[in-house]
């Protein structure tokens, strides 16, 4: 009989390295995901509201500009989302590195003042061979290269 309370034993398996390098992508991935997320709630009510004065027509001055603007906004934060996402569970490289660089597009974002440094961190993280190798889809940078000798 086993008792409930033991300290589990460590798992031999258990790479500390990945969990290392997973630690060190959390924090952008975080920030950049709760920033999207809340401008995505905040584009997402432009969008309704607009569509509910289109719907009711009441009122002849709809900006499909700014409709349009918003829209834009709304996808690249689902993008960064996904891209955020991916970066903290090191899935894929390259979405991760999409939803970084929109990240540091000012006119897709407002929080200029968070989304480019926390798109500039990430993407600085991203460059780091330790962290190109977790990801599954970003081969370690000798390989990808080749020996050069």
């Amino acid at each position: 009989m086993t008792n409930p309370y033991q300290t589990p034993q460590a798992d031999a398996s258990f790479d500390f390295g990945h969990q290392a390098v997973r630690k060190r992508v959390s924090r952008p991935a975080t920030a950049l995901l709760i920033m999207a997320s809340i401008h995505a709630v905040i584009v997402t009510i432009h969008l309704v509201s607009a569509s509910f004065v289109y719907y009711r027509q009441l009122g002849s001055g709809i900006s499909l500009l700014a409709t349009g603007i918003a829209a834009g906004q709304l996808t690249s934060m689902i993008v960064i989302s996904i891209g955020a996402a991916k970066l903290g569970f090191l899935e894929s490289y390259r979405m991760a590195r999409v939803g970084s660089i929109l990240a540091c597009i000012p006119l897709l974002t407002p929080f200029v003042w968070l989304g480019i440094p926390f798109g500039i961190w990430a993407l600085r993280l991203l460059r780091d061979p330790e962290i190109r190798a977790a990801f599954p889809d970003c081969p370690a940078l000798n390989e990808r290269h080749g020996s050069r000798s």
